[in-house]
């Protein structure tokens, strides 16, 4: 009997090191500090580049959700924060202006904070107002998620 589907493919234990890989630096340890300073190094650069391209406090969904992608695709943010990022809250508005049962105000947005003629909006300010609503509405996951994205934001707008 096959207690776990994965154990026959196995080739070493799952909590072993591997005895043919030796530590960069002699030591024991066997990991390096200028390996954490490169993926800092390349994270801080990703940001700089994301920030010269794109201004997140004045872009558009579109723009944000390329943004998000990027960050994600390089392993910057998670999936949860990316799928925060990208649900688009204009087409979730029209379609309960479009389907709602009763009446739904023309005026009525999902968003917090409102467009430019060109669609464009301060994201930054937009997670900021809420997050501060679920905080408000007692809901600390939601709080938390997009402080969290708020928090990444703003890594954008300083760079």
């Amino acid at each position: 009997m096959a207690i776990n589907a994965i154990a026959p493919y196995q080739t070493t234990p799952l909590y072993t090191k591997n005895a043919t890989t030796k530590p960069a630096m002699g030591g024991e340890l066997g990991f390096t500090m200028p390996e954490a300073v490169t993926a800092t190094q390349k994270s801080s650069a990703l940001y700089e580049e994301i920030s010269g391209k794109y201004d997140v406090r004045n872009a558009t969904f579109e723009e944000l959700s390329e943004i998000s992608k990027i960050l994600y695709e390089a392993g910057e943010i998670t999936l949860k924060e990316h799928a925060l990022i990208t649900f688009d809250f204009g087409r979730a508005t029209d379609y309960l202006k479009q389907n709602a049962p009763g009446y739904v105000s023309a005026d009525f947005s999902m968003y917090k904070t409102a467009a430019n003629s060109n669609g464009q909006r301060d994201w930054l300010a937009e997670f900021g107002a809420r997050a501060a609503d679920h905080f408000k509405f007692g809901n600390l996951v939601g709080y938390q998620t997009n402080s969290k994205v708020f928090a990444i934001l703003e890594k954008l707008a300083t760079k």
